[in-house]
C-alpha cells in the first residue's frame, strides 16, 4: 500500500477550513493584482506601444482612473504573453487575441475547479499530493493528484473506515 502522510492520524492531513477556503476563492475571484504598463511590457517583451495600441483595438484591457496610469490585471498579463507567442508562431494579432481569450477562459475554470476540490496537501509516496476531496458521495476514496519530474498523475486511495 502506497505511504501517505498524515492521512488517517489527523483526518485527511493538514486541510483548509471550508470558511477560509471559500472566502480564498472569493478573493481570487473578486479581486486581481494589477500591474502597470511598464511590468506588463518587461515581463512579457511586449512593447508599452503595442499595448496601448492593443487595447485600443479591443484585444485587451486595462483600469485606468482620472490621472492615473493604466493597470493591468495579472490574468491580462498571462493573455498578452499568450497572444505575443501566438503571433511569434505566425498568428495573426485578431487570431492571437481570440486564441489567448479561450485559453484564458479555460484557465478560469480551471483555477475555478481547484478552488472547488482543494481539500489540502499531503505525500504519497515521497511526493507531494493535492488532496482533491472524496471521489464519490459514497465517500469510499479519495483523489489525488500526485506531483511527480516527470507530470502529474491521479491516484484514488480507498479511506479507512
Amino acid at each position: 500500500m502506497e505511504a501517505i502522510t498524515t492521512f488517517e492520524n489527523e483526518k485527511r492531513g493538514i486541510i483548509l477550513d471550508k470558511e477560509f477556503q471559500q472566502k480564498l476563492a472569493q478573493i481570487m475571484k473578486e479581486n486581481d493584482w494589477h500591474l502597470g504598463i511598464g511590468d506588463v511590457a518587461n515581463a512579457t517583451g511586449v512593447s508599452q506601444t503595442k499595448l496601448r495600441y492593443w487595447e485600443r483595438k479591443g484585444y485587451i484591457e486595462s483600469t485606468q482612473g482620472k490621472g492615473q496610469n493604466r493597470k493591468f490585471s495579472y490574468s491580462m498579463l498571462i493573455k498578452v504573453y499568450q497572444m505575443k507567442v501566438l503571433l511569434d508562431q505566425g498568428y495573426t494579432l485578431a487570431v492571437a487575441a481570440q486564441k489567448a481569450e479561450s485559453k484564458s477562459h479555460e484557465l478560469k475554470l480551471a483555477r475555478q475547479v481547484l478552488f472547488d476540490r482543494f481539500e489540502g496537501m499531503t505525500e504519497i509516496d515521497g511526493h507531494p499530493a493535492v488532496d482533491l476531496g472524496y471521489l464519490d458521495d459514497n465517500q469510499d476514496s479519495i483523489l489525488y493528484a500526485v506531483v511527480k519530474k516527470d507530470g502529474t498523475k491521479f491516484k484514488v486511495v480507498p479511506t479507512e473506515k
